[in-house]
C-alpha cells in the first residue's frame, strides 16, 4: 500500500513539474515578446500625461495599454496559480525571490487597476495624467519583474526541476 501511494506522489509530482516547465517555457516567449511594448506603453504613459488634451496620445496609450492588458493578466495568472504554488511547495527555493515576485506582482495589478480605472478616449483630463503615469509605471515595473524573472526566478526554477527530476533533490 505504501509503495502505491508513493508511486502515487510521484506521478504528481512528474505531473506538476512537466506543468511549472511548460509554463515557465510559455512566460519566457511572453517575456521576449513584450519588451517592445512596454516600451511603448512607458513612451505613451508618459508623454499623455504631460498632453493630456491631444485626442491622438490619448489614442496612443489606449492602444499601447490594450496591446499588453491581456497578455500580462494571463501571465500574472500563470504565476500566480502555477508557478508561485510550486516553487513554495519546494524546502530549498529561495523566499526571496517568491516574496519579490509576489511583491512586484501587487505592484502591477494596483497599477492596473488605475489606469483600467480610466478611458484614455473620455477619461478627464486630470484621469488621463494619472492614468497615464500609472501606465509608465506599470511598464517600468513590468520590466523589472521580466528582468528578475529571467536572471534569478527562471533559472532558479530550471535548476529546481533538474534536480527534481535528477532525484536530487530527494
Amino acid at each position: 500500500m505504501l509503495t502505491n501511494k508513493n508511486n502515487k506522489n510521484r506521478a504528481e509530482k512528474c505531473a506538476s513539474a512537466a506543468r511549472v516547465e511548460a509554463v515557465i517555457a510559455r512566460l519566457s516567449r511572453e517575456d521576449s515578446k513584450l519588451g517592445e511594448r512596454m516600451l511603448n506603453a512607458a513612451v505613451a504613459g508618459a508623454v499623455v500625461a504631460r498632453q493630456p488634451g491631444d485626442t491622438i496620445l490619448r489614442a496612443e496609450a489606449a492602444e499601447a495599454w490594450n496591446s499588453i492588458k491581456t497578455v500580462i493578466e494571463h501571465h500574472l495568472n500563470s504565476e500566480e496559480d502555477v508557478v508561485l504554488p510550486w516553487a513554495e511547495s519546494l524546502e530549498n527555493f529561495p523566499p526571496d525571490l517568491i516574496l519579490r515576485a509576489r511583491e512586484q506582482r501587487t505592484r502591477l495589478c494596483c497599477l492596473a487597476r488605475t489606469v483600467d480605472a480610466t478611458s484614455f478616449i473620455t477619461g478627464s483630463n486630470e484621469e488621463v495624467v494619472k492614468a497615464g503615469t500609472a501606465l509608465t509605471a506599470f511598464a517600468v515595473c513590468l520590466d523589472d519583474l521580466i528582468d528578475g524573472e529571467e536572471r534569478d526566478l527562471f533559472p532558479m526554477i530550471q535548476r529546481s526541476l533538474f534536480e527534481e527530476s535528477s532525484g536530487a533533490g530527494a
